[in-house]
């Protein structure tokens, strides 16, 4: 597999410290021996992972003008689960929570996504391969290193892959404007939660796949939330469901 050239000081600890993926070299910019790059380098040479001092305009270059603050890493590309594998590696359907996304074409977005799924106990997002941003460096920049922690599948349909999941006893839940109040949802579990895109929400044939539609109460001002900050509240809404229960 071809390597991926990731940027940004927190993408690089994340993935050195969860050392899942080989890691083939570090660049740091010169004079950038302080702080977190000196903690980087720290656990790449515990690693063994050759660390080089360049010129930043070096870093401009691999990064293809990314912000890479300094920091960029050269390693294997991010594990992809199979829809089966993913399945396989649930433990505790109880507390099982995943996320589908329906038209994220943002790398901002989906590397936000991931990175609240990361904190909120959600432990795998499936990305449709059609109508949908991949795992770039941009995104996974932004899930600064979150993507270590969650298990990223890619599917050729996400309807097709929500009537596997039904037949897996998950509930499907989409994030939907008209839906009922997030906080005053009775989730069941293992739970699918449906993230649709900023401008056209959860297209209709995935619509009519979840079992039921909810949405986060406003106080008026604007028309909706960006998708990832909606995510971020409902991911947040559906962790405090799973810690009553356990309690």
């Amino acid at each position: 597999m071809k390597p991926e050239f990731l940027y940004g000081p927190n993408t690089a600890e994340e993935i050195l410290k969860a050392g899942k993926r080989r890691v083939f070299r570090i660049y740091i910019s010169k004079g950038s021996l302080e702080g977190k790059a000196k903690d980087i380098v720290g656990l790449a040479r515990k690693s063994g992972v050759p660390v080089d001092f360049v010129e930043p305009r070096a870093l401009e270059r691999l990064s293809e003008g990314g912000h890479h603050q300094g920091v960029i890493l050269e390693a294997e590309p991010v594990k992809i689960h199979s829809l089966s594998d993913a399945l396989g590696l649930v433990k505790e359907p109880k507390n099982t929570v995943w996320a589908g996304l329906d038209g994220i074409t943002d790398p901002m977005n989906l590397g936000a996504i991931i990175r609240s799924a990361a904190c909120f106990g959600v432990s795998a997002v499936v990305i449709p391969e059609r109508r949908s941003v991949g795992l770039t460096p941009a995104a996974q920049k932004t899930a600064s290193g979150a993507i270590e922690r969650v298990d990223v599948m890619e599917v050729v349909n996400l309807n097709q892959a929500i009537l596997e999941l039904k037949k897996r006893n998950f509930w499907i839940y989409g994030a939907d404007m008209k839906g009922k109040p997030v906080d005053k949802t009775d989730f069941a579990f293992p739970a699918f939660l449906v993230i649709g895109s900023e401008g056209e929400g959860l297209h209709r044939k995935t619509r009519e796949h979840c079992d039921e539609l909810v949405s986060i109460p406003q106080r008026g001002g604007v028309e909706s939330l960006n998708a990832s900050v909606a995510a971020a509240v409902m991911f947040y809404e559906i962790s405090k469901k799973i810690t009553a229960l356990k309690n």
